[in-house]
């Protein structure tokens, strides 16, 4: 299919979803996402969240290049760290042992009291960079400033200056004491809190779509029913599966709600998290 070709596609596409709105089921979303798979990857197009939908809502992910897959990973990424946090709480809750707490303690002084920090003062490579950098953006600026009184960037740049790197691990360096707790807890909260941003944002796929249109040479504010498109990527995630590096699968399903939603299952036992939630 030429662009020429395409813009008409994608214009005859959007309309149908804009004219069938209140009747919309999914079906008419496979030749949009066939049309995604078959674009080259070396085309000077970024739309690496559509490429790695189309795969995995039909179930083609697995036949992308190497190459592809790389540029394409962002979704498992995000649902690789969400599941690494469980897994780390999950992990927590095992060596809790309630009977031990100091008379009078409450649960939750009893809990942060059992925190490891010190986890955080050396970190071998793989470990931290599953919580930073990309880590940092499944949060995004209120979060922050609700919990430290900092902006992302500003968090961003903390620990950039705060850890040293070598060819294996990354190290705090030596700072006062208040600057060394402020790190400890925000490196604990990238690995272990849920408070996440949506898997992925209806802006993300406004912009991608944007770029697909303008690719093709597409007139777009010609084209209505481009709003349409992300409810229905949401929808199509049903019953799609993710396979861990442990070899532990997450299934992905709508809930009665409508909210795309993820059992997890760190260590074996299932954590249902929901991950685009229908009221946003």
């Amino acid at each position: 299919m030429n662009r020429q070709e395409a813009n008409l596609f994608l214009a005859t596409f959007f309309a149908g979803l804009e004219n069938t709105r209140a009747a919309s089921t999914g079906a008419e979303l496979r030749p949009f996402l066939d049309l995604v798979l078959s674009l080259k990857q070396n085309l000077p197009l970024s739309i690496p969240l559509l490429r790695e939908l189309a795969g995995l809502i039909t179930n083609r992910d697995q036949n992308l290049s190497n190459d592809a897959k790389r540029e394409t990973g962002v979704i498992k990424r995000r649902i690789d760290r969400r599941y690494r946090r469980l897994c780390r709480m999950q992990e927590e809750l095992g060596r809790l042992d309630f009977r031990k707490a100091a008379p009078g303690i409450s649960p939750e002084d009893y809990i942060f009291s059992r925190i490891d920090f010190s986890r955080y003062r050396t970190m071998n490579k793989n470990e931290f960079e599953h919580l930073f950098p990309e880590g940092i953006a499944d949060f995004g600026d209120a979060f922050f400033k609700k919990n430290f009184g900092l902006a992302e960037k500003e968090i961003q740049s903390l620990i950039e200056r705060s850890y040293e790197r070598t060819d294996r691990t990354y190290t705090l360096q030596q700072a006062d004491a208040g600057k060394n707790r402020l790190i400890l807890s925000i490196m604990r909260t990238l690995e272990t809190s849920l408070e996440t941003l949506p898997l992925f944002s209806s802006e993300e796929i406004k912009e991608e779509t944007e770029n697909l249109l303008g690719f093709v040479g597409a007139r777009q504010q010609f084209i209505p029913g481009k709003e349409l498109l992300y409810p229905l990527l949401v929808s199509g995630l049903d019953n799609v599966l993710i396979t861990h590096e442990d070899g532990l699968e997450t299934k992905l399903f709508i809930s009665s709600t409508g909210d795309l939603s993820g059992t997890f299952r760190p260590g074996g036992k299932p954590w249902t998290v929901i991950l685009i939630s229908v009221c946003l």
